[in-house]
């Protein structure tokens, strides 16, 4: 089978089943340059979805079938975006819509894409018309950005989301040093603005003897800042409500010399697996994993029972739609809606945990201030046990990293 039609199968698993990519693209069995070649026309055409529909879609009078539009999208990306030969292109194209709907799109795909080819679509003159299409957000989306944060933060973040992304790691301070790591990795890590963090730089990650031998956890950048706002100590008693996979339960492990006791939670076994097989190649020992539901919290533990809780909720993800551009492509603004209740009612759950005198963290990968800065707000405001220490909005184009928001919270009563 062609890397071409590989790659339309998966897409159309992604776009019209609502699979997600990367489970998807993990059954595809090639190697190489073919697996790559596949992997990147399938995030490549999810990441400009729009763009690349606009392109041919108004140059069509009725949509055609699903597959066919999938097909049309996956097609003008490449023409777009990758240093292909345009007659493979099409070519290839008009051969896989012969396979579909008695073959009957064939000739309009050729078409379509000899036009889009020849002549792309102008783009709209109005700015954010414009920047929604040229970087394939919802309008909405954009609206909601441009409210909350300004007209050129918008725009940073937007364009940001199209760009090309950085691989983070951390150091394991439990398996070797800072210096260790970069005499073993020359000339493939960069030093971020972060202890222990690094960018990257070669191209066999997984293959590392270091990551083997767990000298250093694969984590995003503002992921990485979580674990140091929470700021665990030696012996102390943490509890991870929503851990899975579990890198930043690791993480705070480190930071307490793996002493003491983390209890990382997830609601599913096979997710609470991940959190297990982390903690065990980063030769870490003073996690519990647990299979348990965050809004049943006080039916297993003790009131004021933990010095330290981190509450990383399920969150709308508009923080990451650089690396999970799925996201972007099924997106609805409707969406955050039950988020923000489980949001709230998760912290409603651990709250009565903590501690006097000990700290709530609550972190999202989302920018949107509903789930943010007015759900702290609203949590303080019925709770005057707390008061708000800090808290942080992480724009991803400040490091090329996720969006973050962080708020650490401390109990005084």
């Amino acid at each position: 089978m062609d890397v071409r039609e590989i790659a339309w199968q998966v897409l159309n698993q992604v776009c019209l089943e609502k699979e997600y990519a990367n489970l998807a693209l993990r059954k595809v069995k090639l190697q190489g340059a073919d697996m790559a070649f596949v992997t990147q026309v399938v995030y490549g055409t999810l990441q400009h979805y729009r763009y690349v529909r606009y392109l041919w879609e108004g140059l069509v009078k009725s949509k055609p079938k699903s597959k066919i539009a999938v097909l049309l999208d996956m097609s003008v990306y490449q023409l777009m975006f990758l240093h292909t030969p345009t007659y493979a292109i099409i070519h290839e194209a008009v051969d896989l819509a012969k396979q579909v709907y008695q073959g009957r799109y064939a000739k309009l795909v050729n078409a379509l894409l000899h036009q889009v080819e020849r002549a792309p679509r102008a783009l709209p003159q109005e700015e954010t018309a414009r920047l929604a299409i040229e970087t394939s957000h919802p309008d909405w989306l954009l609206a909601m950005w441009k409210a909350q944060y300004g007209a050129e933060i918008m725009k940073q973040i937007a364009y940001h989301d199209i760009a090309e992304g950085k691989t983070w790691i951390r150091c394991n301070t439990l398996v070797n040093s800072l210096e260790e790591l970069e005499a073993a990795m020359p000339g493939r890590l960069e030093k971020a603005p972060l202890p222990q963090a690094y960018a990257y730089l070669g191209k066999q990650l997984l293959q590392e003897p270091c990551f083997r031998n767990g000298g250093f956890a694969i984590g995003d950048l503002s992921s990485q800042m979580v674990a140091g706002y929470l700021d665990p100590k030696p012996h102390e008693t943490i509890l991870d409500v929503c851990s899975a996979p579990g890198g930043k339960a690791c993480h705070m492990a480190a930071l307490m010399e793996n002493k003491g006791k983390i209890i990382a939670c997830d609601l599913h076994a096979h997710r609470v697996k991940l959190i297990e097989e982390g903690a065990k190649r980063l030769h870490v020992s003073i996690i519990e994993a647990k299979v348990l539901d965050a809004l049943q919290a006080q039916t297993y533990f003790s009131h004021t029972s933990f010095d330290r809780i981190l509450c990383d909720v399920p969150c709308s993800g508009y923080g990451v739609l650089q690396g999970k551009s799925d996201i972007k492509y099924h997106m609805q603004s409707s969406d955050m809606d039950a988020i923000i209740k489980t949001q709230e009612a998760i912290l409603e759950s651990v709250w009565p945990l903590v501690k006097v005198h000990g700290v709530l963290v609550y972190s999202t990968c989302t920018l949107n201030k509903k789930e943010n800065e007015k759900q702290i707000a609203a949590f303080l405001s019925r709770h005057p046990q707390f008061q708000l220490e800090k808290e942080q909005t992480i724009f991803p184009f400040i490091y090329n990293s996720d969006g973050f928001y962080m708020a650490k919270l401390c109990r005084i009563a």
